[in-house]
C-alpha cells in the first residue's frame, strides 16, 4: 500500500486491528488519567475540567482518524459519568474535540501530511465553541454571558489538553509512531 492509496482512503484489517487496540489502550490511559492523578480535574458550575481527556482526544484525534478519536471520546466520557469522575458534559465535550481533530486532521492527511500534528491543537474549536455551547443549552447559566461563561470553562480544559497531546504526538514522530502506522500495511 503506498502514501497515495492511504491519502486516498484505502485501508486494511490488520490497520482496523490497531486502531481498536490503540483505542482500547487509550480509553484505559484516559480514565486512569482521569482518576488517579491529583491534578486530573476540579468541578466549576457541575463541569469537571480535565485537561488529561484532552491530551487523548488529540492523540487518537491524529493517529487513529475520526470514528475511532469519537468512538474513544465517548468510551472515556460513558466511563466517567458511570463512575462519577466526570459530568454529562464529558460527552459533548469531548466528542466534539474528538470530531474536529479527526476532521482537520484527515483534511491536513490529504493535502500537507508533514504537517498533519498540527491537527492536535484544533481541539479547543470543537470543545469550547461546539462543547460549549451545547453545554449553555443544557445547563444554562443567565443569559449571553453564560454562554461566555461555558466557553471560558471548556478553555481552561481543552486548550492545555490540546497542546500537551501536540508535544506527545511530535515526541511519537521522533520515535517514527505516526498516523502513517495506523492507515498503512
Amino acid at each position: 500500500m503506498t502514501a497515495s492509496d492511504l491519502r486516498e482512503g484505502k485501508t486494511s484489517h490488520i490497520n482496523i486491528t490497531k486502531r481498536v487496540a490503540t483505542s482500547g489502550i487509550m480509553v484505559g490511559v484516559g480514565l486512569v488519567l482521569s482518576y488517579l492523578n491529583p491534578f486530573a480535574y476540579f468541578t466549576i458550575f457541575g463541569a469537571r475540567i480535565n485537561p488529561f481527556a484532552h491530551v487523548i482526544n488529540a492523540i487518537m484525534g491524529v493517529l487513529v482518524g475520526i470514528a475511532f478519536g469519537l468512538i474513544t471520546a465517548t468510551i472515556i466520557a460513558a466511563l466517567r459519568f458511570s463512575l462519577a469522575i466526570g459530568s454529562i458534559h464529558a460527552f459533548h465535550g469531548g466528542m466534539s474535540g474528538a470530531l474536529v481533530v479527526g476532521l482537520f486532521a484527515y483534511i491536513l492527511w490529504k493535502k500537507t501530511p508533514k504537517y498533519v500534528e498540527l491537527a492536535a491543537l484544533t481541539e479547543p474549536i470543537g470543545t469550547v465553541f461546539i462543547g460549549g455551547t451545547i453545554a449553555q443549552l443544557i445547563t444554562p447559566i443567565g443569559g449571553i454571558e453564560g454562554l461566555f461563561i461555558w466557553w471560558g470553562l471548556f478553555a481552561a480544559s481543552c486548550i492545555p489538553g490540546s497542546i500537551i497531546g501536540f508535544i506527545i504526538l511530535l515526541a511519537l514522530k521522533r520515535a517514527n509512531i505516526s498516523r502513517v502506522d495506523f492507515f498503512e500495511e
